[in-house]
């Protein structure tokens, strides 16, 4: 097996889930819980929900290993993450005052302020994920040189504290915890120090072990939601948050069981195409995914995987085109 064949692996299943996830959202607003729709969105949502923080899994199996200076790897990664980051912020910018802004009848102190507003946290709400990413990229060189200074039995007790601070931060557990500081050990650094920790020392666990106990907490993030949900007479997403325990959990043993699998030591080409413009699939998917989800006459069973694929498909067309134009490889993503 190659060395980092699971992690293609990984990465093409996180990129599909991801579009699975905004695929099938939009059905959970309803307060129907009851219904085929709301129940339907929330199972697949809960077997996916880990997929952003596994794209945080897979960054520290890759870039925490790495020997550069701090100038080295900002040159390098900011390169990667800065010009797609600002050219997709002003084509969702574009997008979102085309569809849903009258000109008409709003000024230009308006604008100004929607724009302020929408590049608070991104143009549009999937690009919250470069905010997070670059500020973790920020912190790589220093979280570099803690974890290389560190034992296997640091790393464990560190993950062990991360771990611990995912139920002090979270709001369905905090108010039955004493007001410990964790900051230092919370957050999604902790997801980039579990994936350098599984690269370093593969866990050997059973196959059938990891993906029964990666089950367990997706049934636990569905039924849980569910209960959560008719509890509170509206959609209660606290157990979809990515830095929550089972959201973590999730991620953590569908990483131990692909890399304990059997894997080609080259993926096919139709896999390879999608694992090489996988970045830019994210940023463009959702451009695409709200034309093509409303025109597919389908039922809901059906639409929401078809949607899926189709979108998949047609972003990484669309990333491949870009990357053929003078300059596009550098904003593609």
């Amino acid at each position: 097996m190659a060395r980092t064949s699971y992690i293609s692996i990984l990465r093409i299943v996180a990129i599909f889930l991801v579009i699975l996830i905004h695929s099938s959202s939009g059905y959970l607003n309803s307060n129907e819980f009851e219904s085929f729709d709301w129940s339907y969105a929330n199972w697949l949502n809960s077997f996916s929900r880990f997929a952003v923080p596994l794209f945080v899994v897979i960054s520290g199996a890759l870039l925490l290993q790495k020997d550069e200076s701090t100038g080295q790897f900002y040159r390098k990664r900011l390169l990667k993450i800065v010009p797609p980051f600002l050219f997709w912020s002003i084509v969702y910018l574009f997008y979102y005052f085309v569809r849903y802004i009258d000109f008409d009848y709003i000024g230009f102190p308006q604008v100004i302020n929607i724009v302020l507003i929408r590049l608070k946290s991104g143009t549009n709400a999937h690009l919250w994920y470069l905010y997070m990413i670059l500020g973790l990229y920020l912190a790589v060189p220093f979280i570099r040189k803690i974890v290389g200074n560190c034992s296997k039995r640091e790393l464990e007790i560190f993950l062990g504290l991360w771990f611990a601070a995912l139920f002090f931060t979270n709001k369905w557990f905090n108010s039955y915890l004493p007001n410990f500081d964790l900051t230092f050990f919370s957050g999604y650094a902790g997801y980039l120090v579990l994936g350098h920790y599984l690269r370093i020392y593969p866990i050997p666990m059973v196959k059938l072990s990891s993906f029964t106990f990666f089950l367990i907490c997706c049934l636990i993030t569905a039924s849980g939601t569910y209960y959560l949900s008719g509890s509170r007479g509206e959609f209660d997403p606290t157990l979809y948050n990515y830095l929550s325990p089972n959201i973590a959990l999730s991620a953590g043993f569908l990483f131990v069981f692909v890399q304990g699998l059997k894997l080609p030591e080259q993926l096919n080409a139709f896999w390879e195409f999608i694992d090489i413009h996988s970045f830019g699939i994210y940023l463009c998917h959702i451009l695409l995914l709200n034309y093509i989800h409303p025109l597919l006459p389908l039922s809901t069973l059906w639409k929401i995987p078809a949607a899926t694929v189709l979108t998949l498909l047609a972003s990484a067309l669309l990333t491949y085109l870009l990357r053929k134009v003078p300059y596009g490889k550098y904003i593609s993503g």
